[in-house]
């Protein structure tokens, strides 16, 4: 069935182009410049935009085989032995490079039985010797240097740099994208936490596609300065001036109309009640570069049982926190530096917070 449908596929692209060649309208002049565009469309393509697989599904050992490339082949190594995460990178590409190293020293102790399987992609002068070189430089030597030239990310539906692929020790495709290990998804448990019930021999639930989210490149970071008002929307304040006093700082930024910011914030609010934390604090930031938007947050926050409450008057603290969905929630430790981060209505805070 699979070949029947891969073959269709190639005998199809292949008459698109020969009726366009054989087309009297188009001169050669025009010809030329439209078969470079079509193969440029077609070398994109190979980078994932359409995978073979959907999390949920198994991944047949022959489509790897046949289609995967030579990193495909390698990944048959682990394919229905043991979980394998593959993490999708690029050298010399900072957040990729930053995404796999996070990764890695996360899971490297804590789950041995899970295969670490790193696959980079090699960009415009880039050759393999780079990719070895960059895992030395790493202190990673000891694991594979693989790169794909864009047949894995087909098979598993790679698009972005980088990007997460949790395969099973069934050979099922449990959850595809990403940016950061440490990255939720929208039934809850994160990357890494699927990871873990992977090496505990848990079930894996199918967490499906995720998508990047560069907010995650702020994690051990320093909290960016942040300029904000109180609620009038004139007086103005410095967050970062409230964080410390050895204490854990909550920022959520959100937005009064965003209806997985009306689910989250009563949930926190709920738990900060109950569990009563002492050694958190909270800070709300609402985006507040509209009349109606400021007016709006006043009357839903103002009543929450933590007093720092604030506006984003000019929605450039949004643009710092690189909050491009809300609620985006950050935790700051006492010395200021970003060491968590969840984003969407299905925060499970007390699991995250601790209590």
């Amino acid at each position: 069935m699979y070949e029947q449908t891969s073959r269709w596929r190639r005998v199809k692209r292949l008459s698109i182009i020969r009726g366009m060649c054989s087309s009297k309208r188009i001169t050669q002049f025009v010809l030329v410049p439209l078969v470079v565009a079509v193969s440029a469309v077609f070398a994109h393509a190979q980078f994932g935009p359409q995978a073979l697989f959907a999390p949920g599904q198994s991944i047949p050992a022959a489509v790897l085989q046949n289609e995967g490339g030579r990193a495909g082949r390698e990944l048959l190594n682990f394919l229905g032995k043991r979980p394998v995460l593959v993490v999708y990178w690029q050298p010399r590409n900072p957040t990729a490079e930053s995404a796999l190293i996070s990764a890695y020293n996360a899971v490297r102790d804590v789950a041995p039985d899970v295969a670490f399987f790193p696959v980079a992609f090699l960009g415009s002068g880039q050759s393999p010797s780079d990719v070895s070189a960059a895992l030395t430089r790493f202190g990673y030597a000891s694991l594979p240097s693989v790169d794909d030239s864009g047949p894995l990310a087909r098979v598993l539906g790679f698009n972005k740099l980088p990007s997460f692929a949790l395969i099973d020790a069934g050979s099922v495709l449990r959850l595809v994208g990403g940016s950061d290990i440490s990255q939720n998804s929208q039934q809850g448990p994160s990357i890494f936490d699927a990871v873990l019930m992977a090496q505990k021999g848990q079930p894996v639930p199918t967490l499906g596609v995720l998508n990047a989210r560069p907010v995650y490149r702020m994690l051990g970071k320093a909290l960016p300065e942040l300029a904000v008002t109180e609620l009038d929307g004139k007086t103005y304040r410095k967050a970062n001036e409230l964080v410390g006093a050895k204490k854990r700082t909550l920022i959520v930024y959100w937005l009064p109309s965003c209806a997985h910011c009306r689910e989250a914030l009563p949930k926190l609010r709920d738990w900060y009640v109950s569990a009563k934390p002492a050694d958190l604090q909270i800070i709300d930031i609402s985006r507040g570069d509209i009349d109606s938007m400021r007016q709006e947050a006043g009357v839903i926050i103002k009543d929450y049982p933590w007093s720092s409450h604030f506006l984003d008057v000019t929605a450039e603290a949004g643009k710092k926190l690189m909050a491009m969905e809300t609620p985006s929630a950050y935790l700051v430790s006492a010395d200021g530096e970003i060491i968590g981060i969840q984003v969407g209505g299905s925060i499970d805070w007390g699991r995250w917070l601790g209590k």
